[in-house]
């Protein structure tokens, strides 16, 4: 009796052990993974997909834009992409004799640099390159109409704060610079502008 005892007493402590072991193993084994999943998360790609906004100044008149981006980023050192800006109000155009409000629509290629990077915080050098089409509206019409084409380019500073694992929160400004705008009575100056900005960025 004694001996069936002593062998249900080992059995069950043989299993405890087992038991034991394995749940080590597998807390040893998430660790690890985690340790991989972070490490891919630094030394990998991640999409982003980004909707933003500001303020700026076109013949002397301030403007809302919008701004929609998308692409990659590589490391958490850069990312890269296209964009596409239109404006979201229209400018009167006071060059002309006639009533006439303008505005326009860009599109190009960014890449956005990661100098500094603290846990969440990070501040950025977003530039981004292309060209578009500024659209006029004359008095009677009722569509606006591609007037004049140019090239385009901006360069800013942004904080940008980490909210969740996938959501960016950005603010930040810069200067835009246009070339190619000689129509209306408009010139490149009227165009070019410093500008503020609000950025949400989705990264998966």
């Amino acid at each position: 009796m004694k001996k069936q005892t002593t062998r249900n007493s080992l059995k069950a402590a043989a299993a405890l052990v087992l038991a034991l072991s394995v749940s080590s193993f597998a807390e040893l084994a998430g660790m690890n993974d985690n340790s991989a999943a972070e490490s891919s998360d630094n030394s990998s790609m991640s999409a982003l997909v980004g909707l933003g906004g500001g303020n700026s100044m076109i013949a002397d008149d301030g403007v809302i834009f919008m701004t929609m981006r998308i692409g990659v980023e590589v490391k958490q050192l850069f990312s890269t992409g296209a964009w596409f800006t239109s404006t979201i109000e229209d400018v009167r155009n006071y060059n002309v004799d006639h009533k006439q409000m303008v505005n326009y629509n860009a599109f190009g290629a960014f890449v956005e640099l990661f100098p500094l990077r603290f846990d969440k915080f990070a501040i950025s050098v977003p530039i981004k390159v292309g060209g578009g089409a500024v659209n006029a509206m004359d008095k009677g019409e009722e569509a606006f109409e591609s007037e004049e084409y140019f090239f385009m380019a901006d360069m800013a500073a942004h904080f940008n704060y980490r909210l969740t694992k996938m959501l960016e929160v950005s603010v930040g400004g810069g200067y835009r610079m246009f070339a190619g705008i000689d129509k209306n009575n408009l010139e490149n100056m009227d165009f070019n502008t410093p500008f503020g900005e609000l950025r949400f960025t989705i990264k998966e």
